[in-house]
């Protein structure tokens, strides 16, 4: 497609009040007061009755024809060109939401039709505030919020968003209630923001009762959500599916991944890829981002990680809160080299735009310090906030977050309340997790029946840990009867989703199947002992003070303090009980390590003290040798942890 051959769309800058649809455009101009009419408001229905209209200079039945148009999806990428027409007249006759449509169709285009014009967008949606119409000033406030199409201006975008929900806008709502749930250009409001949530939830019930398709997206994704409203998935893909069926792209993305996923529809793979693609091809970035994901997870067809980093990369580019996906390729190296910075960048600029998943993701790279630096609290904190957007994932992540403990002591409770409740949300992480606390009985009594059924549940939604955990369930009789069959056919689907133990254990003769799962976990519960000290021991050599010049102008009190961190790691490491003889080699060479370097630098901070430079350099190249066994250690830990 050649995008630069698009034509743009120059519009006059006159308003006249419109005429009701079916009469007589007036003859004498009107005041500059607002011209907005609802949705359906054009009493003709059909397509040449509205033209006609149109072309009498009715500019109600102008806006009307252009939704007609555009919901003609047999025309192709044609139908966006003959809409843009028909709303560029209703905008030129001074018709306020027909300037706030065209706005939406410029601010991303349509492939093979429209160029996308940003900056365009941005002066029609200003137009269309102007002129009184509240999702005109809503659009105009993201952009400024968000800096798309504009400069980020979060002095003029946050007071936008408050009018325009004020006046109904619902849309307006939520954007602006995520962004005081963050603190996104704004000083964060935790309260304001649920309350704006209910008001989305209200308001959009409202609109999408009078028909307008905008409306209904923002009331389906409240009730698939829960946010501000009861959780209702099966009413939120009903409406997700008119939505669509109006012409909306961003509809059938949300259609897709309530067929992705079972939500309120029997899940179907192929159908959602489907919503999704087609989602793409009518200028939806969040579609192209989402079939982006379908692609490289192989869901509804074959796996093609490469096709589907291309199609999260061209959502990227167009939205920056459809970046989420092209991060997980970076994370993974799907697709695209793997870049764990590129995938933290993304993820950032995607939360700072106000995608609540990206947020999820920052926040355990933060916790992680994976390619950042490590922030444990600063993460914990962006998982929990957008655990109360009711974002299900980020609930299910805030649970594992807790079982560890990684901000205060553990509290597998209420972990385990979080799983539950994210699973019965739609999160079939969240499943996974509450199996594995009640077959491991962490924090309630152990049951093997109920974690049965959640492992089933999440194996369904394509977790391939709980297919093989199921699995092995099977083959032990816990949780229901013995199943061979049954067994071998959970492996085999942890094994096409590339699970490298679960085609381990297939391999394996069915009697032999128990045992090897029983040394795997022991590899894999020592492993996790061996690298849970070796971290610890990390994070606290990172919380030694840098040199201090005027304070320790020899550097010894620092190597003093380097050592002693050290030293407690060689002790922890020694009382970590290993009986993998590869791990217990791998502990007595990071013990040994770990000691070279006490030694080294204790020695280095009494040469400084005694000034003895020739002390110094022997104990720097001491130093140095032992410091670099370190890395190559901990990647051969690493290499021989992962491999199942």
């Amino acid at each position: 497609m050649n995008r630069s051959a698009a034509p743009r769309l120059l519009l006059g800058l006159a308003l006249v009040a419109p005429a009701a649809c079916g009469g007589a455009a007036p003859q004498e101009p009107a005041p500059k007061v607002a011209t907005s009419t609802p949705a359906g408001a054009c009493e003709s229905t059909t397509e040449s009755a509205c033209r006609t209209a149109c072309d009498g200079g009715n500019v109600a039945c102008c806006e009307r024809l252009g939704d007609l148009v555009f919901r003609d999806r047999d025309r192709g990428p044609s139908r966006a060109l003959a809409a843009a027409e028909a709303l560029g007249k209703a905008c030129k006759g001074g018709h306020a939401r027909g300037c706030q449509k065209l706005s939406r169709l410029m601010l991303h285009g349509f492939p093979g039709a429209l160029a996308a014009d940003p900056t365009q967008a941005v002066t029609l949606a200003r137009r269309a505030c102007d002129s009184g119409d509240p999702a005109g000033c809503g659009d105009l406030g993201r952009m400024f919020l968000h800096g798309v199409g504009a400069d980020l201006d979060d002095q003029r975008g946050a007071p936008l968003l408050a009018n325009a929900c004020d006046a109904g806008d619902g849309t307006s709502c939520d954007v602006l209630g995520i962004a005081l749930l963050f603190g996104l250009a704004v000083t964060p409001d935790p309260e304001r923001a649920q309350a704006l949530f209910v008001k989305a939830a209200k308001v959009s019930e409202k609109g999408c009762a009078a028909e307008d398709p905008r409306a209904c997206l923002a009331l389906g994704k409240a009730l698939a959500l829960g946010r501000g409203v009861r959780r209702d998935q099966v009413r939120a893909a009903a409406i997700f599916q008119r939505a669509c069926m109006a012409g909306l792209a961003d509809g059938c993305e949300w259609l897709s991944g309530a067929y992705a996923y079972g939500l309120g529809v029997p899940r179907d793979g192929p159908r959602a890829r489907a919503l999704a693609a087609q989602s793409c091809e009518e200028g939806s970035p969040y579609g192209c981002a989402t079939l982006g994901s379908l692609l490289g997870e192989g869901v509804g067809g074959a796996k093609d990680p490469v096709e589907g980093a291309s199609a999260a990369r061209r959502g990227c580019e167009a939205e920056p809160s459809a970046c989420v996906h092209l991060g997980a390729a970076y994370e993974k190296g799907a697709g695209v080299p793997k870049d764990k910075q590129k995938a933290a960048a993304l993820f950032r600029r995607a939360c700072a735009a106000g995608d609540v998943t990206s947020c999820t993701a920052l926040g355990l790279v933060m916790v992680r310090g994976d390619s950042v630096a490590q922030d444990k609290r600063g993460g914990f904190a962006l998982v929990s906030t957008a655990c109360d957007a009711h974002l299900p994932d980020a609930c299910a992540v805030l649970g594992k977050l807790l079982g560890k403990g990684t901000t205060a002591a553990p509290d597998p409770a209420r972990a385990l309340a979080l799983f539950l409740e994210s699973c019965e949300a739609g999160a079939v992480i969240g499943c996974g997790q509450a199996a594995i606390a009640y077959a491991e009985g962490k924090g309630t009594a152990r049951d093997d029946v109920r974690a049965a059924d959640l492992y089933h549940r999440a194996c369904e939604g394509r977790q391939e840990d709980a297919c093989l955990e199921l699995g092995m369930f099977r083959a032990e009789g816990r949780g229901g009867p013995r199943d061979e069959a049954a067994s071998t056919e959970l492996l085999r689907k942890a094994c096409d989703g590339e699970n490298e133990l679960g085609c381990k254990l297939l391999a394996a003769k069915p009697a032999d199947r128990v045992a090897l799962r029983a040394k795997s976990r022991v590899k894999v519960d020592e492993c996790n002992a061996l690298i849970e000290v070796i971290n610890t021991g990390i994070e606290d050599l990172n919380k030694v003070p840098g040199p201090d010049p005027d304070a320790d102008p020899t550097g010894a009190r620092e190597l003093r303090r380097m050592a002693d961190v050290m030293d407690h790691v060689a002790q922890k490491a020694a009382g970590v009980r290993l009986t993998v003889p590869e791990l217990v080699q791998f502990g007595a060479d990071y013990r040994g390590m770990a000691l070279a370097v006490v030694k080294a630098a204790r020695a280095m901070a009494k040469a400084a003290d005694a000034k003895d430079v020739a002390a110094i350099h022997a104990a720097q190249a001491d130093l140095d040798k032992a410091v670099k066994q370190e890395d190559p250690l901990v990647d051969a830990i690493n290499k021989f942890c992962q491999d199942p």
